[in-house]
């Protein structure tokens, strides 16, 4: 795989999609102490595009502040939240979310949710860079964007040796609505690596010529061959050895791995900021996670650093509902899908997590519980499963409007 192959797939990466949850060691992490090991093996056998559907508030012709009351009076979490009414996006279909496992245990990659926590409220943000090209804009902007690149050669020991280029959304698309001579990254020379800040405030660092920096041979950086307890030590030697690049004072290293339909598994490498505050490291988890890439010979290629709240706005706090309470919406029908089947019934549903779709598709930026389901109709003779996945809304529903119901097409 090539460097600028694993550039654009981490660009593409839907985050929404990344398989989450796994029970957390209790050890407390700090970048100069130990490092919490968080276990994951997410095993993604489809990635998902089609048919995103998401929130955005209501709001008044020629009116942009969103508007709406709930029962006309201030809440507790915000007055007069906005209502959330649901829209459908002009997402391209590409297939459906199914994640692939021998067993349901395997499907897990460090969410710090558990059904133990219990929460009134969680923030929701605006995505004011949604557009339909995919692009952050107006994202942070180049001002911010040479910051960043200032603040790392500041902050370490790499030498910015100056500005390689730019792009420019002219370079490869017209006619989106969005200006040719908008900038969607700045690419500056820092030695062994070319560092770029995109505009939705990630920082992608690619080592140069496209060979990879090699690993002392004690370590495993592999897709395929490299096993759980391998890849936890790689992390922490690469968190020791670029934490000042990755800029997290604490941190949560999460590997996972995914099938393909032949069985054979693939794994990845990530990590996040883990401070012990349980909403801020959902947030973290969510939307601020750090991937780390090898290429085809383990060699270390690029390292992304997401920043996706740079260019959000919080709405407010709203209230939400309870595990319990999503599972019934479930059974009922009320769910969001890409699946092509119907929810095969109660005795099918093998996992429930509390997660944010944080993808560029989404509008909002809001919690959802995801369950996911054993679908029978798609069982492998290698005895691989596909559990599919279907979405509740977390935020009540009496701040929701026009949530449709799934109506059996492959939408």
């Amino acid at each position: 795989m090539k460097a600028e192959d694993i550039s654009n797939a981490l660009n593409e990466i839907n985050e929404e999609y990344i398989e989450s949850a796994n029970e957390r060691r209790k050890t407390k992490v700090k970048k100069s102490g130990l490092i919490k090991w968080v276990s994951a093996a997410a095993a993604i056998a489809v990635v998902v595009l089609i048919g995103t559907k998401v929130f955005v508030p209501n709001t008044p012709e020629g009116n942009d502040e969103p508007v709406g009351e709930v029962g006309g009076t201030e809440t507790e979490y915000g007055a007069y939240l906005p209502i959330l009414e649901y829209i459908e996006s002009n997402t391209t279909a590409y297939g459906f979310e199914g994640y692939m496992a021998y067993d349901i245990s395997e499907l897990s990659s460090g969410n710090p949710w558990n059904e133990e926590m219990v929460f009134e409220a969680l923030p929701v943000y605006r995505n004011n860079s949604f557009n339909e090209i995919g692009i952050a804009y107006p994202g942070i902007g180049e001002e911010a964007m040479n910051k960043k690149l200032e603040n790392i050669a500041e902050k370490t020991d790499l030498k910015m040796r100056g500005i390689i280029g730019a792009t420019y959304v002219g370079d490869f698309s017209s006619g989106s609505g969005i200006p040719d001579d908008f900038i969607t990254d700045i690419k500056a020379d820092f030695g062994s690596y070319t560092i770029e800040i995109q505009s939705n405030g990630s920082i992608v660092a690619m080592y140069n010529g496209f060979d990879g920096e090699e690993l002392p041979e004690e370590y495993s950086f592999t897709h395929n061959n490299t096993t759980e307890g391998e890849a936890f030590e790689t992390i922490a030697y690469l968190y020791e050895n670029y934490g000042d690049i990755i800029g997290l004072p604490e941190a949560t290293f999460v590997t996972s791995k995914e099938y393909t339909f032949s069985g054979e598994e693939i794994r990845d490498y990530r990590i996040y900021d883990f401070s012990g505050d349980e909403i801020n490291d959902m947030l973290n988890f969510a939307f601020n996670e750090v991937q780390l890439a090898p290429n085809d010979e383990g060699k270390l290629m690029l390292i992304r650093i997401n920043d996706k709240l740079s260019c959000a706005e919080k709405i407010g706090d709203y209230p939400i509902i309870s595990p319990e309470e999503a599972k019934d919406m479930l059974l009922e029908g009320g769910y969001i899908t890409t699946v092509p089947y119907e929810m095969p019934g109660k005795k099918y549903i093998a996992k429930c997590e509390l997660i944010y779709r944080s993808g560029i598709s989404e509008n909002i930026w809001m919690p959802y519980y995801r369950f996911l389901v054993e679908l029978p109709e798609m069982a492998q003779e290698n005895g691989l499963k596909n559990f599919g996945a279907y979405y509740v809304p977390a935020v009540k529903l009496e701040y929701i409007e026009g949530l449709p119901l799934w109506n059996g097409s492959f939408n």
